[in-house]
């Protein structure tokens, strides 16, 4: 083995470098966090070929002297932290002191700044200082940094293409703009401004600006707070991503990854129709985080999560009930009883609409703004879709994720206690093979939690009853049984599975014909739920086209 020795400075600036400074974003995350922690109200980023050709970054914060410029590219000088006591509760974005002489040992880095007083230019090239040299520049600091890598030619080649990481860039000045809505902020690539995000903008007007959205989008927003922790939460339910590149969680003012909280964000808000576009934004007391576990500073860990989750799953359940108000407030509801008429080729019985009441009641907040049927009715187009409108445009509702949902709820309700069974008048008969039949009796508590009642006869299974409101009772049960045969069943708890799988074999269908009276119950139910926007699944339930977005798409 060869003998211990110390690594030269060059090489160690050059490992070192390697911890902060990954890619072109990396490098606009320093410079812009530097910004904002030296007040700047103005920052402006440039970008050349997804800043593979070069960066730059200019801010109107309070600048540096040229001592302090000096300094400013040593490892571990900084401004921000004094003693081991500070890192106890980190107020700044920055404190490691390794941002500016990382970035400028892997580049052509030059930086002009000013007190107010004097203003000076320096020039690094690999890490070292070619030239100090008075300049003229007002208030502030503008770094340029050129050929990223040009002297790691092998982490070079690791760079992706100019628009990835030009995406990458964008999410991270984004991320920042929500987090500083007083602060101005550009982004340019080759020229071209991407987007302008002025001062004093609110998150949900940011998140508009930025990604183009109708100035009427809707959106929803609540808080909640526990101990001196407060979590904001504003989603667009209309704007969705097959990926959470659209989402963005900040720590105190700071764009984090997280699983903790993305977890829990994906069970209340995501699913298979993709991520919607979201900001969460967390303030924990200084002392309760720890920022400092990586020198990216993209981790943290919470000293107390389950506080922080209780938090968010209270936000979280604004949110959703925000929405629910606000959409059901709208939508023209319908009041009295049904005639009988019939669904799926079937009776009915009136059974759904005792069904929308029993649960309208348990949701006293639900219908304040309650209109007759006569205002607009519900219409089925295509034996899919249900059609109505609000005060701001047209709704499109797909009646089966709608009545997944409706059914979801009511069974899980049964699996509480609350609901019972509906009993069959003719039980129905289906042969089962052995395996499925290992499936019925390892899941039977299960299912007759769920509003399930039968018994085998051999390989046949006998259905008596069934859960309240659903229409197919044995394709439900077969759905089920499949549904657990896939290996990924795991992933979510037995009973809701149980409860996702019947709901979806027991909705109505593509194609199954409903009367204007089931049409409207459906609607109506639909918005008694904890969430109608989503079946069991993540699917959304429903589409809002504006009457803007019609006048536009008829060119009036």
């Amino acid at each position: 083995m060869s003998p211990v020795r110390v690594l030269p400075d060059s090489v160690v600036n050059l490992i070192s470098a390697g911890e902060v400074v990954d890619r072109p974003a990396s490098v606009v995350k320093e410079l812009v966090e530097n910004a904002l922690d030296a007040g700047a109200s103005s920052i402006r980023v440039e970008l050349e070929q997804g800043g593979r050709k070069s960066v730059i970054v200019r801010d109107d914060g309070c600048g540096m002297n040229r001592h302090d410029l000096l300094l400013a590219i040593q490892r571990h000088a900084t401004s921000k932290i004094a003693s081991e006591k500070d890192l106890e509760s980190i107020s700044t974005l920055g404190f490691r002191g390794e941002a500016l002489p990382s970035i400028a040992a892997v580049s052509h880095f030059t930086i002009v700044t000013c007190d107010g007083d004097e203003a000076w230019k320096m020039d690094v090239d690999g890490g070292v200082i070619s030239e100090v040299r008075p300049a003229a520049r007002t208030r502030g600091t503008t770094v340029t940094v050129r050929n990223l890598f040009y002297n790691q030619p092998a982490r070079k080649k690791f760079l992706r293409s100019r628009a990835t990481e030009l995406g990458w860039v964008e999410r991270f000045v984004t991320g920042c703009a929500l987090a500083r809505t007083d602060v101005e902020f550009t982004l340019l690539h080759d020229g071209k401004i991407l987007f302008t995000l002025g001062k004093n903008e609110t998150v949900p007007g940011r998140l508009i600006s930025r990604y183009g959205l109708s100035p009427d989008s809707r959106f929803m927003s609540a808080s909640g707070e526990t101990g001196g922790t407060s979590v904001t939460v504003v989603w667009f339910p209309g704007s969705m991503w097959n990926r959470r590149t659209h989402q963005y969680v900040l720590v105190n003012g700071r764009l984090v990854q997280t699983g903790l909280l993305y977890g829990t964000l994906d069970s209340a808000l995501a699913g298979p129709a993709g991520y919607p576009l979201l900001y969460c934004g967390v303030t924990v007391p200084g002392e309760l985080v720890d920022v400092n576990v990586h020198p990216s500073k993209r981790e943290v860990k919470f000293r107390k999560p389950s506080m922080v989750l209780d938090v968010l799953k209270s936000a979280l359940a604004g949110v959703l009930d925000q929405g629910r108000t606000a959409y059901g407030a709208e939508i023209k509801q319908v009041s009295g009883r049904p005639e009988s008429t019939r669904l799926n080729g079937g009776e009915y019985d009136g059974r759904l609409f005792e069904t929308a009441m029993e649960i309208r009641s348990s949701f006293p907040d639900y219908g304040h703004s309650r209109r007759s049927a006569e205002d607009l009715p519900v219409v089925q187009v295509g034996k899919a879709y249900l059609v109505t409108s609000t005060d701001r445009g047209i709704v499109l509702i797909d009646q089966h994720a709608a009545h997944e949902r409706i059914l979801y709820e009511i069974i899980l309700e049964s699996m509480e206690g609350s609901r019972g069974s509906q009993v069959l008048l003719l039980p129905e008969n289906v042969e089962l093979d052995s395996e499925e039949i290992r499936f019925v009796e390892e899941y039977a508590r299960v299912l007759e939690g769920t509003g399930f009642e039968f018994h085998l006869e051999g390989n046949r299974l006998v259905l008596t009853a069934v859960p309240q409101g659903m229409l197919h009772g044995i394709e439900a049960l077969r759905e089920i049984i499949r549904s657990l045969r896939n290996p990924g069943s795991e992933a979510m708890p037995a009973h809701k599975h149980v409860a996702a799988a019947a709901a979806c074999a027991g909705a109505v269908k593509f194609g199954d014909s409903l009367a204007p009276a089931e049409a409207r119950h459906l609607v109506d139910m639909l918005f008694s739920t904890d969430d109608p926007f989503h079946c069991p699944h993540g699917r959304p339930t429903l589409l809002e086209l504006t009457y803007e977005e019609l006048d536009r798409k008829f060119g009036r």
